[in-house]
């Protein structure tokens, strides 16, 4: 697996950030995105548990999930998820202060990291990351 440094599509804008404290916070803004999703899935006039008109709820809730935990895992604090939104696609993108690469499966020991990536290039559209003022963004983007 590559995971390719490149930026979300620029039409997407932010609807909505939790920042995690730890790794028991993970659960509460777990929580907090799938009820945001299901009001902006409800918003546009979709089954929020079908999964018309948009991707399935469930998977960018694990998929933010995995990269929120190797954030809180292998990054610094603070660490952020925010939600992006550009009509129908939805991205979510993980900010930590630790700026290096991201730990990707394949490329080092056992246990060193990295399978939140793998997982999230399998059930996103799209997946990439960035630095930005002293930040890492890990992003996965949903059609």
């Amino acid at each position: 697996m590559t995971l390719v440094e490149a930026l979300p599509e620029a039409t997407l804008t932010e609807v909505a950030a939790w920042t995690v404290r730890d790794l028991d916070h993970v659960s509460d803004v777990r929580a907090g995105l799938q009820e945001t999703l299901v009001a902006l899935t409800a918003a546009a006039g979709a089954d929020p548990q079908s999964g018309a008109g948009g991707p399935a709820l469930d998977r960018i809730v694990l998929v933010a999930s995995e990269l929120v935990t190797n954030a809180v895992r292998y990054g610094s604090q603070p660490v952020t998820l925010r939600l992006l939104q550009h009509g129908a696609t939805l991205a979510v993108d993980v900010v930590d202060h630790r700026p290096d690469l991201p730990p990707v499966p394949g490329t080092g020991g056992s246990g060193e990291g990295g399978l939140g990536l793998l997982l999230a290039a399998r059930a996103a559209a799209g997946i990439g990351w960035f630095r930005s003022q002293g930040a890492k963004h890990v992003w996965a983007q949903f059609a």
